[in-house]
């Protein structure tokens, strides 16, 4: 099997966090750390057709890539998932304020308070 496939079949980890990326690496899980909005953008444009199914970002990734993933959506793709996890110096609430978005969407409102 070549590492193309390899890769694309399992989990990877983007983060702009070297030790978060050592962390993922210690556990078998093959991570890139990859720093400022423009340059995450592009690294998930440029491997759009290559991403595995499950990518873990840590939240400040996902506060920064937020309108990829969104297009994503928009354009009927629901693969790759992005699991979300907390940044080194703890959790910024991220996961939850989407999760709340959602609901809203979900249910036609934009009251919901978490």
């Amino acid at each position: 099997m070549s590492e193309r496939t390899r890769i694309a079949s399992s989990p990877i980890a983007v983060t702009d966090d070297e030790v978060l990326a050592l962390g993922f690496e210690m556990i078998g899980v093959p991570a890139k750390v990859i720093k400022g909005r423009r340059n995450l953008i592009r690294f998930f444009r440029d491997n759009e057709s290559e991403l595995p199914h499950v990518v873990f970002i840590n939240e400040r990734v996902a506060e920064e890539i937020r309108d990829y993933r969104e297009d994503l959506l928009r354009r009927g793709k629901v693969s790759p998932v992005f699991a979300v996890v907390p940044d080194m110096e703890g959790a910024r609430g991220v996961r939850l304020k989407e999760l709340a978005s959602l609901l809203a969407r979900a249910l036609g409102s934009e009251e919901l308070k978490f």
